[in-house]
């Protein structure tokens, strides 16, 4: 069988769970029924309900394999049990695949041992067939025998097998299950079943303090130490020279800075807007974080308008993934190098938002004083002479005799009744496109070269054939039997 791990990305490395959930309280008072019939291992006919987790499934295997349900199963069936559980992280339904070959090589065993372990777990009703695995060449059956050569490869039909757990587990952890078979769910626990799970819960932070006792409670409620008010050990040449003379960003807010009041916040959020507006590689960053980011050049005296003439002299990338932490590192460097010069007087006009519309109205006065006297003109000279105009070309169209279309129009009936319009003898002299356009246009029908009624040659020539025929016939059969007679009499024999 192929190995069909590659292709389905499975991580043979991955680490399980091996959390011991799985003890109940005495393994010998269960019974439990080996499933030796194939018929039981299939998916639809199965008695256990379907496992979609590994931890799941790596528990329930620990449990039947510890109490002793199958003589033969140990510690390498165990081990297979490891390698499905792996393999089910792939699948959202808790299906894997079964490669043969890959699981023995992975496991160091051989094909037989592979194949006699995995027969003992779906006896112990932890395996069902989803699909049977076949030698059957997939690529030559999709791709068709007569489009697939030798070079196409070949590819089988993998075993595909679902994670499955037996009834006796979920009564031994106290489940309530509802339904049977693969679709069975669990809905709820018994009281001895909660008992135990807290049990296992306390045992597992036990087990995890003891592990790691520098922790003693979760990240989330830990207060993260303050790393501003920690102290250098060592002395000064201890400090790197290259980070303690880099300088102070004058872009970035300190808590040693003067506070910040929440008008001033809104005012930088509303520079960002602005802001963005004009410059188009903004347009993706946040205005909250570029308010926050141009508010330091928001106190040096910069406003949207010089800002954003200022950006775009800027020659940019393509694209930016932060444009917001660009323009800062840009500022940045070129306050370093001396490189930006003092905020320049607005290039726009501080009227430029007009909230009460007196600059539209005042261009629809101009608009209408300019238009004015355009349209006195035309009403007073031009509008009388192009009415008459068109009075006397109405008139002459009604004087005009109707003219005829030359377009055909649509015939719309149906193939077969044109058909048997048609007249008679008619396909020698008249072409049926004729008879078309006669009728769609109500003209009367044109009519052939009829042939003449009384012209019965055409019978006689077929009679006369039919008897020679006949004939023929006749004399061809007597002639078999003089030929078969001859061939019956022996030599120098004379009747």
């Amino acid at each position: 069988m192929h190995d069909v791990l590659a292709c389905r990305h499975v991580d043979p490395t991955a680490h399980l769970n091996l959390t011991e959930t799985w003890r109940a309280a005495d393994p010998s008072d269960r019974r439990f029924t080996l499933r030796h019939d194939a018929a039981d291992h299939e998916l639809a006919t199965t008695a256990s309900r379907q496992l979609r987790h590994a931890d799941d499934f790596h528990a329930a295997a620990r449990f039947m394999i510890d109490s002793g349900f199958h003589p033969k199963a140990g510690c390498t069936t165990m081990r297979l049990a490891d390698v499905f559980a792996r393999r089910m992280r792939c699948s959202k339904d808790g299906h894997f695949p079964f490669s043969v070959e890959r699981t023995a090589h992975e496991l160091g065993l051989n094909r037989r041992t592979i194949l006699n372990h995995a027969q003992y777990l779906r006896e112990l009703g932890l395996l069902a067939y989803v699909e049977h695995g076949s030698r059957t060449n997939v690529i030559r059956t999709r791709l068709g025998g007569d489009a697939w050569k030798p070079g196409d490869g070949y590819r089988g039909t993998a075993t595909l097998f679902a994670a499955v757990a037996p009834c006796v587990w979920d009564e031994a952890m106290g489940r309530r299950i509802s339904g049977t078979g693969y679709t069975s769910r669990v809905v709820g626990v018994t009281n001895a079943g909660r008992a135990q799970a807290c049990q296992d819960a306390h045992r597992r932070a036990a087990t995890r303090t003891s592990t790691s006792p520098g922790i003693s409670c979760t990240p989330s409620v830990m207060v993260p130490p303050d790393h501003r008010q920690s102290q250098v050990e060592g002395s000064r040449k201890d400090t790197p020279r290259k980070r303690a003379a880099r300088p102070k960003n004058t872009l970035r807010n300190t808590a040693d800075g003067p506070p910040v009041s929440p008008e001033e916040c809104a005012q930088a959020i509303v520079f960002a807007e602005q802001l963005q507006r004009e410059v188009w590689w903004l347009g993706r960053s946040c205005a909250r974080r570029l308010g926050y980011m141009v508010r330091p050049l928001l106190a040096d005296g910069w406003t949207w308008q010089s800002l954003a003439a200022e950006l775009l002299t800027w020659g940019v990338p393509g694209h930016l993934r932060d444009p917001a932490a660009y323009l800062r590192y840009e500022f940045e460097r070129r306050r370093r190098l001396h490189d930006l010069g003092v905020p320049a007087t607005p290039a726009l006009p501080d009227d430029r938002i007009d909230d009460a519309g007196t600059r539209y109205t005042a261009i629809l006065r101009r608009r209408e004083e300019s238009n004015t006297p355009v349209w006195d003109r035309y009403a007073e000279e031009i509008r009388p002479g192009l009415r008459s105009r068109l009075a006397e070309v109405r008139d002459a169209r009604r004087e005009e005799p109707p003219r005829c279309v030359g377009r055909e129009p649509l015939w719309r009936g149906s193939d077969e009744v044109f058909a048997q319009s048609l007249p008679i003898q008619s396909w020698a002299d008249v072409a049926p496109r004729d008879v078309y356009r006669a009728k769609a246009l109500g003209l009367p029908t044109p009519t052939g070269r009829a042939t003449p009624e009384s012209d019965q040659g055409w019978l006689e020539l077929m009679r006369d054939q039919l008897e020679a025929e006949r004939a023929c016939a006749v004399l061809s059969a007597e002639l078999d039997d003089w030929e078969a007679a001859r061939t019956a009499d022996p030599p120098g024999t004379h009747r």
